[in-house]
């Protein structure tokens, strides 16, 4: 059998720049966020993705349930965003400072998120001082997709806590590249994706859109008391449907709530000519808030999530009708008695698959069960 070859040599096979193969799996950017985790903030993400889960909002609820008011796991990314300008330094701050130092280092001056994988351990809470650190795992070689020429990375976030407790760990994967000339006529419907869209056609839901409005059947503090066990749950359910008609202002409410202040989620002009999209878009974390909503609308505050990993093969845009759908895959229980719930949402524009999404969710296994009261070797995501 033979050996793999050494890194170097396989980054020498794919052009890989020296100094960026001396980069790979080397932490980097080791930082403290520049303001503690507080309630205005929690609050401000719930409500862009009209999040009722009473974890994030009843002070009575969270104490009983998770020992007091936690943010919502998929906030991670936003406590390490710094503010656009500070007195401290001369230039705007800028999250996932690797992503931005590749573009750089390798001349390719636009670039896309494609997919993103967010493993949830201690929650955050209200004072908490997270820091981080970045590593770049992996760099490809040249690649030519519908966007233009250019390459995939992948860059991984570690969270901890002031206690040095691990929050979670966040993987990034891009795509830098140089744009390739678009007929004006064709600029409109120029793709924000490396990859094209499954090329299976997307099943209807046989059911209709949910016409209760947007966020009314949320978890509520009276509804705390309705526990979703994992008996209840079998291989084959499916997830009450989530119609959401999305705006401009949804998509600037949520890269405002992510602290994401990259102009193609606020400014029409910039996505339009700059990134050749048809019009500013959902940002990254603000997908995966909306697919917590959707998974907590079901489980109620006694679910946690524990892994989330999502491809975006399409942009959703203001006008666009957002429509998520989700279906348990997989129900089992680990050598710690935690039970997990696989699922699998799909996130559709007029039955065309935008983003998929597979879930991780510890459910409890009886009434006398509570998920978040795991730690250390107890809690294996």
């Amino acid at each position: 059998m033979t050996s793999p070859a050494p890194i170097s040599e396989r980054a020498q096979a794919m052009d890989i720049p020296p100094d960026l193969q001396q980069l790979i799996d080397v932490y980097q950017y080791e930082e403290t966020g520049e303001f503690p985790v507080e309630r205005g903030y929690i609050w401000t993400s719930a409500s862009s993705v009209e999040n009722a889960n009473p974890l994030f909002w009843d002070d009575e609820v969270a104490a009983a349930i998770t020992d007091g008011l936690i943010a919502m796991p998929t906030m991670l990314s936003l406590w390490f965003r710094p503010h656009h300008w500070s007195p401290t330094r001369d230039e705007p701050g800028l999250a996932l400072q690797v992503h931005f130092d590749l573009k750089a280092r390798l001349d390719l001056p636009e670039a896309i998120m494609s997919d993103n994988t967010i493993t949830f351990y201690d929650p955050v809470r209200i004072g908490d001082r997270l820091r981080t650190r970045q590593v770049l795992r992996s760099v490809s070689g040249p690649k030519t997709t519908k966007l233009g020429t250019g390459r995939f990375w992948v860059i991984e976030v570690e969270y901890r806590n002031q206690h040095d407790a691990l929050v979670g760990i966040e993987s990034y994967t891009g795509f830098g590249y140089k744009r390739e000339p678009v007929p004006a006529h064709r600029a409109a419907a120029s793709a924000t994706s490396p990859e094209p869209a499954s090329p299976e056609p997307t099943s209807p839901d046989p059911r209709p859109p949910d016409p209760t409005p947007p966020g009314a059947g949320a978890a509520s503090s009276s509804a705390a008391a309705v526990v979703l066990l994992a008996s209840d749950v079998h291989v084959g359910d499916a997830l009450a449907v989530l119609a959401y008609p999305v705006t401009a202002t949804t998509v600037v409410l949520g890269a405002l709530a992510a602290r994401d202040w990259r102009p193609m989620h606020h400014d029409h002009d910039f996505a339009v000519n700059r990134n050749g999209t048809k019009d500013i878009f959902l940002n990254t974390p603000n997908q995966a808030a909306w697919f917590e909503r959707f998974l907590t609308d079901w489980t109620g505050p006694h679910g946690r999530l524990g892994r989330m990993t999502f491809r975006m093969k399409g942009s959703v845009f203001p006008g666009d009708t957002m429509v998520l759908a989700g279906t348990v895959t997989e129900v089992e229980t680990d050598d710690t008695g935690c039970t997990w719930v696989t699922v699998l949402v799909r996130l559709t524009v007029d039955d065309d698959l935008k983003t998929d999404c597979t879930a991780r969710v510890a459910l409890p296994s009886a009434t006398n069960d509570n998920p978040w009261r795991r730690r250390g070797n107890q809690w294996n995501p």
